[in-house]
């Protein structure tokens, strides 16, 4: 009897359905509440979702959501994260995002989120203060651990947004609000997460900066329209006595991929050190992807050198070749082990060192190495990404016209 009715009456999974259109979220952070925004779209089949993280003028959705029993499993794939909750309505949720590595889980912070808000931070009072404008900025948690960089910020009514640029890369896309006199931002993509919470005095920002999941520093930025970085062709470089770079590397299907193979011969060739972790790296990537398309035919051919959290190839070859998918990039990746010294130092024993990810290089057909960047600066700082690609470009048509 309970076989008919089970075949008469399908079990239905109680779970609610999250309502579509946008909702407001929070991270319980060590800094206070750490807001985000996302907007829920019907997914591809009932019961999954499309979930577009929104930062600034970013939409940034890592994979498509879905009910595990009755949580809705919110997954970042390219991170190894995920945010697990429950819906007590349509209109509520509430559960925790898990950061993981190795597919093993390193902590959990609660989350929830309610539907229907565009709002970043709640104001309290209108803004009488205007941040627009470019800053030169320090970030120390004690006297021995300054690190300077540079904040852009555009301000429209009491809605901020903007980057910090640093010369291992930039902050991405933040996005807050003034407050009366304080100025809050928040950023969070899955595995980056940044909160400001800062107060703002003439033409000066100061207060507290929060990152990941326990990084607390004390930040300053004053406005300065000369505000730059160093040049960060200089920061990664060759030993003496080497002009190029050689290596022998898998890619995650079991072939090897060598500089002296056939087809990088007499080309000029671009190398980013890069890994699948890094947001910077898939700023960057998202760059290089068509890039290759439209020089590829001209004499140009890239290669990703992933760096990757387990040295074991048969756990980090399928999140390169899903970073590959997500990004669309037609050039090979191969994997270059891990992201420390020792390991890069084993690859590239030809480089001094390197500064951060994504480091790139460029290398002439003959073989020398003619440029090395570090970091990135992606389309969240504006004019900076615009001037780096066009450079970026005119650097390879350059060499594309060398004999």
């Amino acid at each position: 009897m309970r076989l008919l009715l089970l075949l008469l009456f399908p079990i239905i999974s109680l779970a609610q359905n999250p309502k579509i259109g946008p909702w407001r979220g929070e991270l319980s952070h060590m800094g206070g509440a750490l807001p985000f925004n996302f907007i829920i779209q019907k997914g591809s089949e009932a019961k999954r979702f499309n979930i577009n993280l929104q930062n600034g003028a970013e939409k940034f959705n890592l994979g498509e959501s879905f009910f595990r029993g009755d949580s809705l499993i919110i997954p970042f794939d390219l991170y190894d994260a995920e945010i697990s909750c429950a819906l007590s309505s349509p209109n509520q949720m509430n559960g925790f995002w898990t950061k993981k590595r190795n597919g093993k889980a390193l902590f959990s912070i609660p989350f929830q989120a309610s539907a229907g808000s565009t709002l970043r931070f709640i104001a309290k009072a209108p803004a009488n203060v205007n941040v627009t404008g470019k800053y030169s900025a320090d970030f120390w948690a004690d006297e021995a651990s300054h690190s300077p960089g540079v904040l852009i910020l555009n301000q429209k009514g009491n809605q901020v947004t903007g980057s910090v640029l640093k010369p291992t890369g930039d902050y991405r896309f933040l996005q807050g609000n003034v407050i009366a006199d304080s100025l809050f931002l928040s950023y969070f993509d899955g595995s980056g997460v940044y909160l400001f919470k800062t107060k703002v005095t003439n033409s000066k920002i100061e207060g507290l900066f929060y990152t990941g999941l326990a990084g607390k520093r004390n930040m300053i930025a004053q406005k300065d329209a000369k505000a730059s970085l160093p040049d960060l062709k200089k920061l990664t470089y060759l030993k003496p006595g080497f002009d190029r770079v050689s290596f022998k590397l898998p890619t995650p299907d079991g072939r090897e991929i060598s500089l002296s193979d056939a087809r990088y011969q007499n080309k000029v060739v671009v190398i980013e050190l890069m890994g699948s972790w890094c947001p910077n790296c898939i700023d960057e990537s998202r760059f290089l992807a068509p890039f290759y398309r439209k020089y590829q035919s001209k004499g140009v051919e890239v290669i990703g050198m992933a760096f990757e959290y387990s040295p074991d190839i048969t756990v980090s070859g399928p999140k390169i070749a899903n970073f590959k998918k997500k990004i669309g990039i037609d050039y090979e990746v191969v994997f270059a082990g891990t992201p420390g010294d020792e390991t890069i130092a084993q690859v590239l024993p030809m480089l001094h060192k390197i500064n951060g990810f994504p480091t790139t290089f460029i290398i002439d057909k003959k073989g020398i190495v003619r440029e090395i960047h570090t970091g990135f600066s992606g389309p969240g700082t504006g004019v900076y990404y615009t001037d780096w690609t066009q450079e970026f470009e005119k650097t390879i048509q350059t060499l594309l016209n060398e004999k």
